[in-house]
């Protein structure tokens, strides 16, 4: 039987935790430029898909990492890759009904789903603390971004509730897996996975668009380029925080995410930031500060 020990969480683990979802954050503010130009969340999907596969397969030649992984975490990376795949699909959709603010804060109860599932599959009772500060992140997110109840459409609900049971999934499965095969594989194998979804996908969507129609080729392709790279660093990130701290620490770094997507709309976009967006970024960076310097629980043989 293993016992538990209790340890400062390790700063590497804090790192790309952080990273990852400041990666994820600048995405947000990025994207408008390149969809005036033509660049639809479809092309910029498969291109973020099929140039993270290369990316990993080159990474994995030059470093010589292993491509075998064991026969029983061949499920887990497929269900990794199709979870990932279904939250940008989801996400995406959901944007359709719903106000991007409100999308926003109805995916950002993973966290809190996390931080009660994954503790209960391992059979011990959430840690109060955690799911504490996960509810204070969640209301600074809500507080920050402000949603209008009027714009709610169930459709567009159903699909954010999918995006963030997806990630949830993700980041619950990927804790089975982070021991036992290296992360640079991990990614690879996630986005071979993603790129098939991604290619049955197209083909019942007609909102693709190719970079000849785009009105500025560089500037598209300098944007879907950028965008696939925070995704590919988010990733990473994710992945590897998830080895460090686990799956409810790594949800609670990556609240970030939304902070940064505000800091940056103001900084590149000009947009205005109003007392609520200050407050609930507060309360939010309050969560994550506190929630970085908490033990957190090591499996030990």
């Amino acid at each position: 039987m293993s016992n538990i020990a209790i340890k400062k969480p390790p700063l590497f683990g804090i790192v790309t935790g952080l990273v990852g979802g400041t990666s994820f954050g600048l995405i947000t503010p990025i994207f408008p430029f390149a969809h005036t130009i033509g660049v639809t969340a479809s092309s910029a999907t498969i291109i973020r898909f099929v140039l993270g596969s290369i990316i990993m397969v080159t990474i994995l030649l030059a470093s010589k990492t292993i491509f075998s992984v064991p026969r029983n975490k061949i499920i887990p990376l497929c269900m990794m890759g199709l979870f990932i795949f279904s939250v940008t699909v989801c996400y995406l959709s959901a944007v359709i009904y719903i106000p991007v603010s409100l999308a926003a804060i109805l995916f950002y109860t993973y966290p809190v789903i996390v931080t009660v599932i994954d503790p209960l599959l391992q059979r011990r009772w959430p840690n109060p603390v955690q799911l504490g500060l996960s509810l204070l992140a969640f209301i600074g997110i809500t507080i920050a971004l402000g949603p209008n109840i009027n714009d709610l459409d169930w459709r567009g609900v159903f699909f954010v509730l999918g995006a963030s049971l997806s990630i949830t999934g993700t980041l619950i499965v990927s804790r089975s897996v982070v021991t036992h095969v290296p992360n640079l594989t991990i990614v690879f194998y996630v986005n071979i996975v993603a790129t098939a979804l991604t290619c049955l996908y197209l083909l019942v969507d007609d909102n693709i668009t190719l970079p000849h129609e785009w009105t500025n080729l560089t500037v598209g392709w300098s944007l879907s380029i950028a965008i696939a790279l925070l995704y590919l660093l988010a990733t990473l990130g994710q992945i590897a925080t998830v080895n460090f701290v686990g799956p409810s620490r790594t949800a609670m770094l990556f609240n970030v995410e939304p902070v940064v997507s505000i800091i940056t709309a103001v900084l590149i976009l000009n947009e205005t930031l109003n007392l609520s967006q200050i407050i609930g970024s507060i309360l939010v960076l309050a969560a994550v500060v506190i929630s970085c310097y908490r033990p957190v629980r090591i499996p030990t043989a």
